[in-house]
């Protein structure tokens, strides 16, 4: 999901692919980085991968920097800042967490992003 921004604090001499506006940036200074674990996920507006999956629904997360909530944003989650966990942007999709370790809902996001 990162790389479809502008550009991300993790590699500021490298460019992103720019299919979306904004920068990815690093969990605030004191964040306990890398956040690995489970984290709830709430929906902001519908979102097709999240079709049939409950508002705050639990997903695993293993990761250091984030997407800013933006337009683009489906769902987000909270560590130490709000940041987007899904986002839908017309045929683009992307999420922040680890669907293929997040069990049976992890396994039905990949089901509706492959539908799709």
């Amino acid at each position: 999901m990162q790389a479809l921004f502008s550009s991300s604090e993790e590699a500021p001499d490298v460019e992103g692919l720019r299919i979306l506006p904004g920068r990815v940036e690093r969990f605030p200074p004191g964040s306990r980085v890398p956040q690995m674990g489970w984290n709830c996920v709430r929906r902001l507006r519908f979102c097709r991968l999240l079709e049939g999956i409950p508002d705050r629904a639990y997903f695993y997360f293993a990761h250091s920097y984030y997407v800013p909530v933006n337009e683009a944003t489906a769902a987000s989650a909270t560590y130490t800042v709000e940041y987007t966990a899904v986002l839908e942007a017309g045929n683009i999709f992307g999420v922040q967490f680890h669907p293929e370790k997040s069990g049976k809902l992890g396994l039905l996001v990949m089901r509706n992003f492959a539908e799709l």
